[in-house]
């Protein structure tokens, strides 16, 4: 390889590398899990992101033609070249309207490297990450309709932060102001991780639990169907967290499980991604 071929080469890898984008604190979007199709599972994402997530004020009609407001002998007096100046300014509107458009689509979610296989987090400049996947999911339920077939968890997260107790403890306490304060609700931990053997699961749990209940003392944990769940999903040295509604009752926010279809290949990833996950309702008589 020639000096010149080797620079630009190493110019090229360098961009790409810069260009990617990693999970940190501060993002907001969704975590997704996959079967080992990761690219086809991002496609999914944005594709389903996209579609429950149009503005129908976006739908605008096309520009109309200046002259179709003037009166009718002002119209007889219009040359051609004006009538055709006027259509290519609206087809000029009509395109720049269609690019402002994509544009925003593709900034409303971006992908984000985890460092985990068949873990895809999709960041989003959404307000509510949570509204969002709540109707996707529960739209699903009720339609029953397959929306993807390599994407199989989808779950809102509302904060990213460091994977300790105090980080964790604090975002957590955060939700619960927005969600469980005022309002008195039943409501279940789930805790997952992922090559992360510092922190404790069990310090962890008890910690938010507290937290929980100490917002309003009517909060309490249901065994079966909690109206809430506070998601803590350890990824390395970051987390991931939620409180989301139903979501044991919606399959855990899995599309494939919640039409009913039949894939052995994804129980049996759910499962192993399960493995680790803890949640008070297999054993709340430890923490209270």
């Amino acid at each position: 390889m020639s000096e010149a071929k080797r620079k630009n080469y190493f110019k090229t890898q360098n961009q790409k590398q810069r260009k990617r984008s990693f999970l940190e604190p501060g993002l907001k979007g969704f975590l997704a899990t996959c079967n080992f199709r990761e690219k086809d599972c991002v496609r999914e994402c944005y594709n389903i992101l996209n579609q429950y997530s149009e503005d129908p004020d976006d739908n605008t009609q096309a520009p109309q033609a200046s002259q179709e407001h003037k009166p009718e002998e002002e119209k007889a007096n219009v040359s051609e070249e004006d009538e055709e100046e006027d259509i290519s300014k609206a087809l000029e509107k009509d395109v720049a309207t269609e690019k402002q458009k994509n544009q925003r689509k593709s900034y409303k979610f971006s992908v984000v490297d985890t460092g985990v296989n068949n873990c895809v987090f999709i960041s989003t400049s959404l307000e509510d990450p949570v509204g969002l996947g709540v109707k996707i999911v529960r739209d699903i339920a009720e339609t029953k309709l397959q929306k993807s077939r390599f994407l199989l968890r989808l779950i809102p997260i509302e904060a990213v932060c460091r994977a300790n107790v105090k980080e964790i403890s604090d975002a957590v306490g955060a939700l619960c102001d927005k969600y469980l304060l005022n309002q008195p609700k039943s409501f279940s931990i789930i805790f997952n991780k992922r090559y992360n053997n510092a922190i404790s699961r069990d310090d962890t749990i008890k910690e938010l639990a507290d937290i929980v209940t100490s917002k309003n003392p009517g909060n309490r944990v249901n065994l079966s169907e909690p109206e809430v769940s506070v998601i803590v999903e350890v990824i390395k040295g970051l987390c991931c967290v939620s409180i989301l509604p139903d979501y044991l009752k919606l399959k855990k926010y899995n599309l494939v499980e919640l039409v009913g279809a039949s894939k052995p290949d994804a129980a049996k990833k759910d499962q192993k991604d399960d493995k680790d996950s803890v949640d008070l309702t297999k054993d709340d008589e430890s923490f209270f």
